[in-house]
């Protein structure tokens, strides 16, 4: 799916990748990024993908977790039952999240994987009804949950504008993104340093996804421009 996802941003447009000496190549640690629009999927594992971080199980190569590690998404369930997407999410060993019960079960096979050693990627806003300006919107428990129970570090990426792509509906996503093939955007995406579990021991789950949505949100804010709000005061 890395491949596929670099193919895919290089027709759409470009990435230029900051602070990829910060991602991990072993677990367990949780990749936490930011999601305006589906239209940012290929950027971010692209990105990944070509610093070393395949989207995919863990292999029992020699390199792995030296030369290259793995990355296992939690995706949705409309990702898994498209008809086109949905075989790539699971080679790609994509974690389904479902609704309520559904939403317990994908925690409890994320939690297992990083037990495993493995790296976990989220999107924490959860979908990608996306605010005015791009900015991170109010990040969803799980992340918080995951990181406290597996005493993991967190590391926050963010991007900007993956909108430029395609933004909106699925149809209007792609749309927007056959356009991109003759506007040629670049899309900024910065990997900041991570949010350390001793960062966090002994705080309220609430508190923990804030300070993890701080970090997330700073990162977007120094690709934004100086002008874009506050966590505070959104």
């Amino acid at each position: 799916m890395g491949s596929i996802a670099v193919g895919l941003t290089r027709l759409f447009g470009s990435v230029q990748p900051e602070g990829l000496e910060n991602l991990p190549m072993n677990g367990p640690a949780i990749i936490a990024v930011n999601h305006t629009t589906i239209a940012d999927v290929p950027p971010v594992l692209s990105t990944l993908y070509r610093a070393g971080l395949r989207p995919s199980v863990p292999c029992a190569d020699d390199e792995c977790g030296t030369v290259h590690g793995h990355v296992r998404f939690m995706a949705a369930s409309q990702v898994f039952n498209n008809t086109f997407i949905g075989p790539l999410a699971r080679h790609a060993g994509m974690v389904e999240v479902g609704w309520r019960q559904a939403g317990s079960v994908a925690l409890g096979a994320a939690r297992e994987a990083l037990g495993r050693g493995e790296i976990i990627g989220i999107y924490p806003e959860g979908d990608v009804s996306a605010t005015e300006d791009g900015s991170p919107r109010r990040f969803r428990f799980g992340v918080g949950r995951l990181a406290l129970d597996a005493q993991v570090p967190v590391i926050p990426v963010a991007h900007h504008d993956a909108r430029t792509i395609g933004s909106g509906s699925v149809p209007r996503s792609l749309a927007g993104a056959l356009t991109s093939i003759v506007r040629r955007p670049t899309i900024r995406l910065r990997v900041g340093p991570p949010v350390l579990p001793e960062e966090f021991a002994g705080m309220a789950i609430r508190d923990v996804v804030d300070l993890i949505q701080a970090r997330v949100t700073d990162i977007w804010r120094s690709l934004a421009g100086e002008h874009a709000p506050r966590i505070h005061e959104k």
